[in-house]
């Protein structure tokens, strides 16, 4: 829908470098071209390090500069880092959720940024997250749905 913003995850991300799984990568090749012709694509700092903290293990990248100029391509999607009212939000979803604190800062952090969506293959499908004061936040698992399938929703 025109409007809507999608937070990316690092397990999605991730997926674009990963060689054993030619069909995901494939998959978000497709979202995330999709969502750039809108400008819909959101990410964080924590995103991007744990993009960077994974990479940097792969044996396919032995030189960290190769990792390096890869993350600060993502970084175009953006690179705030969580602050005090996201880490107090992260409470709220927590205890609405019960997800990991880590995943509890990226909806809060998805939150805050206005987005209406959060792409991640490990949270729960179709979840929608509500907070006081604030848009809702629909989880979608890029690899259920395709692009058009929510973004003509």
């Amino acid at each position: 829908m025109q409007g809507d913003r999608f937070f990316v995850d690092a397990n999605v991300l991730l997926y674009l470098h990963d060689k054993r799984f030619p069909a995901k990568s494939a998959a978000v090749e497709t979202w995330l071209r999709a969502l750039a012709s809108r400008r819909a694509a959101q990410t964080n700092l924590q995103v991007l390090n744990e993009v960077t903290n994974v990479l940097l293990k792969k044996p396919w990248y032995a030189d960290a500069r190769v990792v390096f100029s890869i993350v600060d391509e993502m970084a175009r999607l953006g690179d705030a880092p969580i602050s005090n009212a996201e880490t107090a939000l992260a409470r709220s979803v927590h205890i609405q959720t019960s997800y990991s604190w880590w995943d509890c800062l990226l909806l809060a952090s998805a939150l805050e940024l206005g987005c209406t969506h959060f792409l991640s293959e490990d949270l729960q499908d179709g979840q929608r997250i509500v907070a006081e004061g604030r848009k809702g936040l629909t989880i979608v698992d890029p690899f259920a749905h395709s692009p058009d399938q929510i973004l003509l929703s």
